[in-house]
C-alpha cells in the first residue's frame, strides 16, 4: 500500500493524535514529518529559501505561514526520495480521511507510474473536465482539472513528481498548493479523484495560514489594474463561457454532507 507522510508541527500533539488514529484505523502505514514553523525562521534563512521578487511576479508576496507550509511539503518530497518510495500520500494534520481511502490508494498504485511526474488530488475539487476521464475502480474516476485548484491537505505524488517539484520550487516562489501554476510550468501533471475521499476536519478553521492568505489576497486585489478586470469579465465571464467552455465538458463536484 502507498504509505503516508503526515505534516505536523511538533507542538501540535492533539492534531497528531487525531490524524494518527485515523490512519491506524484504516491500516495505512505512515510516518510523521516535522512541519516547518515559518514564524520561527530566522530572517537570513527566509531570504535564502524564499525568492520574494519571483513571488511578486508569479504569485504574490507569501506570508511566513505559507513559507513554512511550502518548505514542509518540499521536505516531505526530499524524505520520500531518501526513503526510495515510488509513491507517497501527503497529508496535512487537519485532513479527514474517508473509509474507502485504502481502496483508492490500491487502485492508484495500479494506475500510476513512479517514473512519470504525476500528482493526484484526493481532496475536493469544484470543477473538472470530462475529457480524458479514466475509470478508477468501480465507483471513482481520475479527472483533469478545470480552473484554479488550491488545497494540499491530501494528495498522492509519484517519485518523479517529487523530484520535479523539488527542482522547480527552490527557492520558493509560490504556495505549496498552486497546482495550476505547476502544470503551466511543466513541472507535473495534476489530476483528481472524483468523488473525493479526503475532506477537512474542523481543525482547518483554526489555521492561521488561511487568515494570512485572505489578508494578502485582499491586498493583491486592491492593486489590480482596470485591464485585469476587463480581461477577467469580458473574456473569462463572457467570451470564454460562450465560445470555449462548452467544448471542455466542464462538470461540477458537490461537497459531501
Amino acid at each position: 500500500m502507498i504509505g503516508a507522510y503526515v505534516i505536523n508541527l511538533e507542538s501540535a500533539q492533539p492534531r497528531r493524535q487525531r490524524i494518527s488514529g485515523q490512519l491506524d484505523r484504516l491500516g495505512i502505514p505512515f510516518q510523521v514529518f516535522p512541519a516547518v514553523d515559518g514564524r520561527a525562521l530566522a530572517e537570513d534563512e527566509v531570504a535564502r529559501r524564499y525568492d520574494a521578487a519571483a513571488a511578486a511576479v508569479s504569485y504574490r508576496p507569501m506570508s511566513r505561514g505559507e513559507v513554512g507550509c511550502a518548505l514542509s511539503h518540499l521536505g516531505v518530497y526530499r524524505k520520500m526520495l531518501d526513503d526510495r518510495a515510488d509513491f507517497a500520500l501527503v497529508l496535512e494534520d487537519d485532513a479527514l480521511l474517508g473509509d474507502d481511502l485504502p481502496a483508492v490508494l490500491a487502485d492508484l498504485q495500479q494506475h500510476l507510474d513512479p517514473a512519470r511526474p504525476e500528482v493526484v488530488l484526493l481532496s475536493h475539487v469544484d470543477k473538472y473536465t470530462r475529457w480524458g476521464t479514466r475509470q478508477l475502480g468501480r465507483d471513482r474516476k481520475l479527472v483533469r482539472r478545470y480552473g484554479e485548484w488550491w488545497r494540499a491537505h491530501g494528495y498522492v505524488v509519484t517519485r518523479a513528481a517529487a523530484q520535479r517539484l523539488l527542482d522547480g520550487l527552490q527557492p520558493l516562489w509560490c504556495a505549496a498548493d498552486y497546482w495550476s501554476a505547476f502544470e503551466k510550468r511543466g513541472l507535473v501533471s495534476v489530476r483528481a479523484v472524483v468523488p473525493y475521499c479526503i475532506a477537512l476536519t474542523e481543525l482547518a478553521e483554526e489555521s492561521a495560514l488561511e487568515g494570512h492568505r485572505a489578508d494578502l489576497d485582499a491586498t493583491d486585489k486592491a492593486r489590480r489594474s482596470i485591464g485585469y478586470y476587463l480581461r477577467r469579465y469580458v473574456y473569462q465571464r463572457f467570451l470564454f463561457q460562450v465560445l470555449v467552455r462548452p467544448f471542455l465538458r466542464v462538470a461540477r463536484q458537490k461537497r459531501a454532507g
